[in-house]
């Protein structure tokens, strides 16, 4: 949960390591570690290097430059935006968040996560400037990314070329909490369903699961995150 992960990814990173940017600290997640080297604490370069390690050549997640540029894309932009109109969503209905822990953490993270909850509220509003001009500046930017998007695809299946890739998988990850996946989608985590939210942003949640982008990020989850055995 937010906050409680910052002591296990300094372990992880013996606080010597992370990437810090406009949207993430030396804190944040992801973080893999490899035995190989220094952790990796980027989501891109964790995907290519596993693309890179175990995918054939005919199932690189990086056919071409044009997915690298599109992956950059969605997490430097639609990524921060749909993060923060989602915490205003969450910091705004009581226990919300205390109902995300219950369904996604252990009982004594939980536990301490409620104990914790008031430091928690305050410290993610202030770092994702969840205030009401910014979050209304979001949910524009939201609306243009996936209209965006909707009409790249024009039918198509897949961003780039013929087949999944790592363009797809980041906007599929950086739409996620604009149309709120579930676990029965194929989404790895416990996420309100319409029904435990206010009318206007069901409203929005539903706009955006309507939009020929938000189809295509549900069917992602829907179809292709499944479990796979590795080549190796």
């Amino acid at each position: 949960m937010p906050l409680l992960h910052a002591p296990a990814v300094l372990v992880a990173t013996r606080g010597r390591h992370g990437r810090p940017d406009r949207v993430s600290t030396r804190f944040s997640t992801p973080v893999l570690v490899t035995g190989e080297g220094p952790p990796i604490c980027d989501s891109a370069d964790i995907v290519r290097f596993v693309s890179e390690r175990f995918a054939p050549p005919s199932e690189s997640l990086y056919p071409t430059d044009e997915v690298a540029e599109l992956e950059a894309r969605f997490g430097a932009d639609l990524g921060p935006h749909s993060r923060r109109v989602a915490y205003s969503v969450m910091l705004a209905q009581r226990g919300m968040l205390q109902r995300i822990a219950d369904n996604n953490v252990g009982r004594a993270q939980s536990l301490v996560f409620r104990a914790l909850a008031p430091l928690v509220r305050r410290g993610v509003a202030k770092a994702l400037r969840v205030v009401p001009d910014a979050v209304e500046r979001s949910v524009e930017r939201v609306r243009a990314e996936m209209a965006w998007v909707g009409e790249r695809l024009n039918g198509r299946k897949w961003l780039v070329g013929d087949r999944f890739t790592a363009a797809d998988l980041a906007f599929a990850c950086m739409a996620a909490p604009a149309v709120l996946p579930s676990r029965a989608d194929g989404y790895g985590a416990w996420l309100p369903s319409l029904e435990d939210l206010p009318p206007e942003p069901a409203a929005l949640i539903h706009e955006m699961r309507e939009t020929p982008a938000g189809r295509f990020a549900l069917r992602l989850f829907r179809e292709e995150r499944r479990p796979r055995a590795s080549p190796a």
